[in-house]
């Protein structure tokens, strides 16, 4: 797709970013002038493009920064199949408004009757990205719905995972040392594996873990070796639980790439969600609102210095 007529660009002192109102409202692209370098992973074989609401999420997954509703598995709810990441994810959205820093997009499910509204904001003043998501019910009844978003940050073997959890539980492992599903540790210790720390791609391994019992809403990779970072935000209260994905080679060949996402809900599966009595309920009328943040940060500054930051912003 041609950038000139498939994104918005929008770009402040600090930052510039690509969003793609036309494959899910996803934010292609973060880049970091200062550092001159890519925040958000890029798959090196995919390039974005529209694509049909029933296919697989991962044969199209370009990248990004993309959000998920009403679920992150495939599934099924209320007699409806539902796919990977939602019915969201690859609908073409409409810009409502835009100037150079900000931008208003929308959009109404086609399985479920709601509205979705998102904005992208880059602050003014200071190197920070805002991402706001609405959901709203338009129906005459209530529906459950888990929500979470999805960005996948490009990371290197030096890159340490840091995350104010104490609990890690295993979803998803290819490999012995990254655990067995449904196995608890105290995180980031999984026996002799410190899940913190980056993998290269030739370890030939992926997984997908939760951290729970959060301290705090926020989570951050940074390169140990040049102390440059990007720190996210997010309203505990709302989402609860963190979901990664670490792409360490052993999955479809990805690596240099961990998805780390603030999630309202725990298994990310709405189906397995309901069972389990985690997933969130919309009364007719009523709205989900959130709003995510990241900022990059650079040595001196620390990650926690770069939380202190992001908690005075209004």
């Amino acid at each position: 797709m041609s950038p000139s007529e498939s994104s918005v660009q929008l770009e402040n002192e600090w930052l510039r970013a690509e969003i793609l109102p036309q494959v899910g409202c996803k934010i292609q692209s973060l880049f970091w002038k200062a550092a001159n370098g890519e925040i958000l992973w890029q798959n090196p074989r995919v390039q974005p493009r529209p694509y049909p609401i029933d296919s697989n999420f991962d044969n199209y997954w370009s990248g990004g920064w993309d959000d998920a509703f009403p679920t992150c598995d495939a599934c099924t709810y209320g007699g409806e199949s539902y796919p990977n990441l939602g019915e969201l994810r690859s609908l073409a959205w409409t810009v409502d408004a835009q100037d150079a820093n900000s931008s208003l997009f929308s959009c109404y499910g086609p399985i479920s009757p709601v509205r979705a509204r998102k904005s992208v904001t880059l602050d003014h003043g200071a190197p920070v990205i805002r991402m706001r998501f609405q959901v709203e019910n338009l129906g005459v009844l209530p529906f459950d719905y888990i929500w979470g978003t999805h960005p996948a940050i490009h990371v290197n073997p030096n890159t340490v995972l840091r995350l104010p959890g104490r609990t890690g539980v295993v979803g998803v492992s290819s490999s012995p040392s990254l655990g067995t599903p449904g196995q608890r540790y105290e995180w980031p210790r999984l026996g002799d594996v410190d899940m913190s720390k980056v993998q290269p791609g030739s370890a030939g391994i992926y997984c997908g873990h939760y951290v729970t019992d959060l301290e705090a809403g926020w989570f951050a990779a940074e390169d140990a070796t040049t102390g440059e970072g990007v720190l996210f935000t997010f309203p505990r209260e709302a989402c609860p639980n963190l979901w990664l994905w670490m792409c360490y080679g052993g999955w479809r060949g990805y690596q240099d790439v961990v998805v780390i996402e603030p999630w309202t809900s725990m298994p990310v599966n709405l189906e397995q969600a309901l069972a389990a009595g985690t997933s969130r309920s919309l009364a007719p009328g009523a709205a989900f609102s959130i709003e995510i943040r990241a900022t990059p940060y650079r040595a001196p500054e620390t990650y926690r210095e770069a939380s202190l930051r992001m908690e005075q912003l209004q």
